[in-house]
């Protein structure tokens, strides 16, 4: 039988702390140092992943916020508010996370899928601090209740199952980033590391492509069950590329020239943060079975030049940097689509690109198998994870 407990009852909670950005010394080293914006798609699992790491003297220097191996982080405040990540190393924190040190009695990977079914609890308790940011302090963290497996054979069990698949999604994305690193060496070679220039041709933007606005839509059209997928925001990697995970649903109306497909490249024109991570950037479309629609926080990119040739430049030749210091905006950038018309752009011979395409494209078509694999792979888990946790699907110790 389950009983209720506090996270505080389940381990040490921690709550991170951001090193000093004024003195270099604390910074570049191999501890992981883990924000909210780091949490995402697969690397929730393992985090592996970082924007910037910390240094042994900065390590040294946090011996109190120091995590071990196997703690779960929990984001506490922003758009992310409860997504859960498993250090695999020591790490730090900055003080958006709060983290869950398990004692002996519970299994780290049983927490960490515990937080992970109970995000909508999160963002309702978060939502009511009455600041206009959600957020989770320390003490109301470690108060929250949950109905807990107490026993640790079964809590293992649980875990194992749910891991598995896990473990064949990171895996899979494992694959997925060689392949891209492989597309953008090569597209570094080619087009940014050697005398290219001879061959190539500076041209605007507005010349070589053209846009197609994403739809406005209320909040009643994508409360539904069921209905056409909408390509959002959440779809768009920070620094480029595509996630399976960020998909919605949509039964409202929309235009035709706002329908994509396999192969299509988007462009964020929005980004929630200040960081500069979605907007400018760019994803290819991958396999999609269902009827996909995008957002207005995305444009679609046509152009009479391959979507594959067109996604590396963006993505690895500085476009989408340069293209997203023009977005504003107080608390959500914005970046006006008009402004693509007069960014230039150096553009290598066509015979050139076909040939990068002809190598590269494979890759691609591989992405998109491993992207499918893994879709199919977050469907069986996430049926699998509220019947495993609630006990309606019985495990035996």
């Amino acid at each position: 039988m389950k009983m209720y407990k506090q996270l505080s009852e389940l381990g040490d909670i921690v709550t991170g702390k951001t090193p000093s950005t004024a003195n270099n010394e604390l910074w570049g080293g191999t501890t992981p140092f883990i924000t909210p914006t780091d949490i995402e798609g697969y690397d929730t699992y393992y985090q592996e992943i970082t924007e910037r790491t910390v240094s042994a003297y900065g390590a040294s220097r946090q011996q109190k916020t120091l995590l071990p191996p196997n703690t779960v982080c929990v984001t506490c405040i922003g758009s992310t508010i409860g997504k859960p990540c498993i250090t695999k190393s020591a790490s730090i924190t900055n003080q958006q996370i709060n983290s869950i040190i398990p004692n002996k009695e519970n299994d780290y990977r049983y927490i960490y899928y515990l937080i992970r079914e109970s995000l909508p609890y999160f963002q309702l308790i978060g939502g009511g601090s009455g600041s206009g940011t959600p957020i989770i302090s320390k003490n109301k963290f470690a108060k929250l209740k949950f109905p807990i497996e107490p026993n640790l054979k079964k809590q293992r069990k649980i875990a194992s199952i749910l891991s598995a698949y896990d473990s064949l999604i990171e895996n899979n994305a494992k694959r997925i980033r060689l392949l891209e690193q492989m597309a953008e060496n090569l597209y570094k070679e080619w087009f940014a590391y050697s005398k290219i220039s001879e061959l190539s041709t500076e041209v605007r933007l507005a010349d070589i492509l053209s846009y197609s606005r994403g739809l406005s839509y209320t909040s009643e059209e994508i409360e539904c069950e069921d209905g056409n997928d909408l390509i959002n925001l959440k779809n768009i990697q920070s620094y480029g590329g595509f996630r399976l995970d960020g998909t919605k649903k949509y039964n409202g109306k929309y235009k035709k020239e706002q329908v994509v497909k396999e192969g299509d490249l988007i462009m964020g024109v929005t980004d929630m943060t200040q960081d500069r991570r979605t907007v400018g950037y760019v994803a290819l479309i991958p396999n999609v079975c269902r009827l996909s629609i995008i957002s207005a926080d995305l444009v679609k990119l046509e152009s009479n030049i391959d979507n594959v040739y067109l996604y590396a430049m963006f993505r690895w030749g500085n476009v989408s940097r340069h293209i997203s210091q023009f977005a504003n905006g107080a608390n959500v950038l914005h970046l006006k689509p008009q402004v693509l018309k007069n960014i230039k752009v150096t553009l290598p011979t066509k015979p050139l690109i076909v040939k990068y395409v002809s190598i590269v494209k494979p890759m691609f078509d591989t992405i998109n198998k491993l992207n499918t694999a893994n879709g199919s792979l977050m469907k069986q888990r996430d049926t699998l994870l509220p019947r495993l946790m609630s006990g309606k699907l019985e495990v035996k110790a």
